[in-house]
């Protein structure tokens, strides 16, 4: 029983409702995507990240994580939650990416966990 309310505390449950990119936020940190965040975090340092809408795709959320010398976006489908998260591209420069990718409206933390920042803003 006390391992499962830890467990809980760590993963909350996924969104089933909600606003589209708290629902892929929540996909995403249960995802081996976010267990790979979470490592290369602790090996490389904390990230800059956005998530927003993917271009020609109405239920994808794109999600794109950058450090300094490395980036990746994945797509998380929410209107299928059975779908998984799936890497779109990678890269080696920043300026490689997009203007949208570079919108930085998300926050990774030092626990390697995504979190939108307007989130942040209304925790304060």
């Amino acid at each position: 029983m006390k391992v499962a309310r830890l467990r809980s505390r760590r993963h909350p449950p996924l969104l089933a409702e909600g606003p589209p990119f708290q629902r892929a936020v929540a996909r995403f940190n249960s995802s081996s995507a976010g267990r790979a965040v979470t490592g290369l975090t602790r090996t490389l340092g904390v990230p800059k990240a956005s998530v927003g809408a993917s271009a020609g795709a109405p239920d994808l959320v794109r999600v794109t994580v950058a450090w300094e010398l490395s980036w990746y976006q994945w797509g998380v489908d929410v209107a299928d939650p059975t779908r998984p998260v799936l890497e779109l591209r990678k890269g080696g420069e920043v300026d490689q990416l997009d203007a949208a990718a570079k919108q930085w409206n998300a926050l990774v933390g030092e626990d390697g966990r995504l979190r939108l920042a307007s989130e942040r803003a209304q925790a304060r």
